[in-house]
This record gives C-alpha cells, structure tokens and sequence, in this order.
C-alpha cells in the first residue's frame, strides 16, 4: 500500500488530527506565561518530547511534518531565532522516525534517550548561535544552570507524552 492509500483511511485521518491536536494543546501548555511551571527560572521544551513521541510512532514521513510544525509554532513567539526551530523541530521528527524505522526499538528508554540527546543539541545550539556568537558574555555555569538542566526537566514529561501517543495509535491503527 502506498502512501496516498493510507491517508485516505479514516482511522489514519483521525489519528493525525488527535496528534495534532497534541501538539496546538502542548504549545498552548507550553507558551502560556504562568500557566506551566518553571522552577527556580528553568523552562521545561515541551515540543520536543511530543515531535519525539509523535515521530516514533508515526516514522519519518510524518514525523517530519509534525515536526515542522511543532517548529514553525515555536517560531511564533520566539524573538530572536529566524527558522531555528522549524529546522530543529523538522530534524528532529525525521531522525527520530527515522531512527526507529531502521536501527531502534521503539520503547519509553529510546523515547528518554532521544528526548534528551535532542534537546541538549537544541538548547546547546542556541545558546551558541543565539548568546555566544551574539556577543553576550555569559559563563559556562549559565549554560548548565539553565539550558542542561532544561534538557533534564524537559525528560521528565516524555512518559507521559508517549503512553498518550501510544494509546492514540494503538486506538486508530
């Protein structure tokens, strides 16, 4: 079957919108000034374990379109970053289904193991691009007080991102 033939299955239409709807909802949770806990100032990146759930079950066709989207809503309310995380977010899905399709299992370890390698790669690569190479002088004490442990709190939230795309996929399969 290719893949024309299964958009057009009703299930597979579904459980896109639910998924997509995950995401709009997981934005909203996210961007939401006070409405998200942010302990001691440290900002937990909720988009990426959802494009990373998203994509595991999904591969990499649409994990990729998740992505971009995920993305290009980041993209709405960040100030200084043009394309930054609709490139990331994008890279993201794609490597992650991609990932999964050929070379790993698709378990809640390998969800925890790629939320927090990408988003250590995300928030080190704008606190490069967008902090150092802007010519602000921070130390390297800043980097892990804020954008590390962001990763790591990021982390936290994966189980429950993936159980809920999961149980969507397993529902409309």
């Amino acid at each position: 079957m290719n893949y024309i033939d299964e958009l057009t299955k009703k299930d597979n239409i579904k459980r896109r919108i639910l998924l997509a709807v995950i995401l709009v909802v997981t934005f909203l949770l996210q961007t939401t000034s006070g409405f998200f806990p942010a302990p001691f100032g440290i900002h937990a990146c909720l988009l990426i374990p959802a494009t990373v759930c998203i994509a595991m079950f999904e591969r990499e066709f649409a994990g990729l379109f998740f992505g971009l989207a995920a993305g290009m809503m980041l993209e709405t309310v960040s100030p200084d970053s043009v394309c930054f995380y609709s490139v990331m977010f994008t890279l993201i899905g794609f490597t992650a289904g991609m990932l999964i399709t050929y070379l790993m299992i698709n378990n809640l370890l390998t969800a925890l193991i790629f939320t927090v390698s990408f988003s250590l790669i995300v928030n080190t690569l704008y606190f490069l691009l967008f902090i150092i190479f802007d010519g602000v002088s921070v130390s390297f004490g800043f980097y892990l007080k804020y954008y590390f442990i962001s990763a790591i709190y990021t982390a936290l939230f994966t189980p429950i991102f993936y159980f809920t795309v999961r149980a969507i996929v397993k529902k409309y399969k």
